[in-house]
């Protein structure tokens, strides 16, 4: 039976700003996106999304799911695995992006939720869980973006 990492607020507070910040960042400067809410006004909701972003063109909230990898160390590059492992729990999100943050928070992993929905579970161990099921989403299912001089650019 699969198990899944228990929450940790040591870990939620080390993370989940910063991540969602710098997934702010990134879309806002796309120009397709803009901030209606400011992050701190946005209710919590745990399990569904992390913020929302309006869709410029179509005036249209976007809900955004957001992770900060802490493995993923190299900037500007991937860390080489042969997927994106995502944990299963995500399962029950409502978010319509998902972006994956390295550690240093200068480089990102986007995609559709539907694609990381879509693939194939592996079971493998962590540093939490010694058996936690993972959608294995490919990468090229992802867009690959790094900071440079202020400017997000994609590789």
């Amino acid at each position: 039976m699969s198990e899944y990492k228990q929450f940790s607020k040591k870990l939620y507070d080390e993370n989940d700003q910063m991540a969602k910040e710098v997934a702010l960042d990134f879309l806002i400067s796309t120009g397709y996106y803009k901030l209606e809410t400011p992050l701190d006004e946005q209710k919590e909701e745990y399990k569904k999304q992390d913020f929302e972003v309006i869709l410029i063109s179509k005036n249209k909230k976007v809900s955004v799911e957001v992770e900060r990898k802490k493995v993923w160390t190299k900037s500007c590059s991937w860390q080489g695995w042969s997927t994106i492992d995502v944990p299963t729990r995500k399962n029950q999100s409502k978010a319509k992006l998902y972006v994956m943050i390295n550690n240093p928070g200068d480089t990102i992993a986007i995609t559709k939720m539907k694609n990381v929905l879509k693939s194939n579970i592996s079971t493998k161990k962590t540093i939490y869980t010694d058996n936690e099921d993972f959608f294995n989403v490919e990468l090229t299912d992802f867009k690959f973006y790094s900071k440079k001089n202020n400017n997000w650019l994609e590789f």
